[in-house]
């Protein structure tokens, strides 16, 4: 089974008028249902809301999610896409989200980023909103499509998250990130595509990565990887389109190092280029020190005691 992606990698906008990011989003997704995806994904935050105000002020008769599950059940694809909504119990907190709509336009996953960044990151990014606080943990999700990990923008960076996915039987792992609306020191294109990268060849799985172009002049990072190498990249706006071969991921999967490996290939598509059993060749015993407490640790619980303690934290 091939799975045809299109990944979105948004011209977006940010603040006041971050409402019409929605009506971008029905429309990309229905330009990317009509070449052939039957995985759309966004960026974090995108359609939102996420930057702006929860409410459009009356433009939209429903919200950004709703609109692309319309889309969802008219055109039969699997949709990703992101929000923030507020925490059940803390005022000021709130929920970044990344929701797997499916082709019925139900939604089976809603994703709370588990690992989300810091209060000032939160603040830059998300229009004051310090407390993005954390969700339950990571989430594989049985689709038609093959399981579907959803992570966010720098969770990806974490190993462990997407090795817990992985032996959660996830086969595409979904990592979508935000982006700069204003200028800053940080400029991780490469570095970012080096971890998509890595992630992908060490869990044996697809990831995609794409994040918000909210100005002029800023590389995106775009990305889809598979184990072997990169299928598509692209820096620039637009729909980045892949073709995800389930098949032979899962022929990769059932693999360790054999004698079969080891004579000349007799067909192009039997030459190795990623190892095999990185999915089966562990030892947990090993991996101990990974779930020992660390003193200089961030505390993502600071908010059960008092939102200001964040400041507090080196």
């Amino acid at each position: 089974m091939k799975v045809c992606v299109g990944a979105v990698q948004s011209r977006a906008v940010w603040g006041e008028k971050e409402w019409s990011n929605a009506e971008q989003a029905v429309r990309l997704a229905e330009e990317a249902a009509d070449n052939g995806a039957v995985l759309i994904t966004f960026s974090e935050g995108y359609p939102g809301p996420s930057h702006g105000p929860i409410d459009s002020g009356g433009r939209l008769n429903k919200t950004p999610i709703a609109m692309l599950q319309e889309v969802a059940d008219r055109r039969r694809v699997h949709i990703v896409a992101s929000n923030i909504e507020p925490h059940e119990t803390v005022e000021e907190g709130s929920y970044l989200t990344q929701k797997l709509i499916g082709p019925d336009g139900k939604i089976p996953a809603n994703y709370r980023r588990c690992q989300p960044d810091t209060p000032h990151l939160n603040e830059y990014l998300h229009g004051g909103r310090r407390h993005i606080l954390p969700g339950e943990g990571p989430m594989a999700v049985d689709t038609l499509l093959g399981m579907i990990g959803l992570l966010t923008c720098s969770e990806l960076f974490v190993p462990e998250l997407a090795r817990v996915e992985m032996l959660m039987g996830a086969e595409i792992i979904i990592a979508p990130m935000n982006g700069q609306h204003s200028p800053t020191r940080p400029c991780l294109t490469d570095t970012w595509r080096c971890v998509a990268r890595a992630r992908a060849a060490e869990n044996l799985c697809y990831v995609i990565v794409v994040q918000n172009l909210f100005r002029d002049g800023v590389r995106g990072v775009g990305i889809i990887d598979g184990p072997e190498e990169t299928i598509a990249q692209s820096d620039g706006p637009g729909i980045i389109y892949g073709e995800l071969d389930m098949n032979r991921l899962r022929w990769w999967r059932g693999r360790y190092y054999n004698p079969e490996f080891f004579v000349p290939p007799d067909e192009e598509r039997f030459v190795n280029r990623c190892r095999p059993g990185q999915n089966w060749e562990r030892r947990p015993e090993l991996y101990r020190k990974l779930v020992e407490p660390q003193e200089e640790a961030f505390n993502y619980d600071y908010w059960k005691h008092d939102l200001d303690s964040c400041d507090r934290e080196p």
